[in-house]
């Protein structure tokens, strides 16, 4: 499981309040107009379900098991563009993604065991 984060984003997530006491959550969620989108939110608590898919300092990365296989290879960056700032997630397995950039497909996993399968 890899997952990059440029020096940019890491920057501007500890300074969103990401600290050692917290980290990010990034999930994966039905929704948008290509049928799946990213969620991330600041949590603190680690399930048995949880696996830390990026560390640096006091950044952590935390995504439920299930997810992973959809994460695995994204790159995180920042862009302060005056257009369209924002955190903008770069992922190797979506197939497809909608105009605006904030929801994706995939090809279909080999093994949806863990999520109980496509639908």
């Amino acid at each position: 499981m890899q997952i990059t984060v440029t020096d940019k984003a890491v920057e501007r997530l500890l300074g969103s309040g990401l600290n050692q006491d917290n980290f990010l959550r990034l999930g994966i969620q039905p929704g948008g107009c290509a049928g799946m989108s990213y969620a991330a939110y600041v949590d603190d608590g680690l399930t048995s379900a949880d696996e830390v898919v990026f560390e640096q300092g006091e950044l952590r990365i935390v995504a439920e098991a299930q997810f992973v296989p959809w994460l695995d290879g994204l790159t995180i960056d920042f862009s302060d563009d005056l257009i369209q700032p924002g955190f903008i997630l770069k992922n190797p397995n979506a197939e497809q993604s909608c105009g605006c950039g904030s929801s994706f497909t995939t090809k279909p996993m080999d093994d949806c065991s863990t999520c109980g399968g496509c639908s």
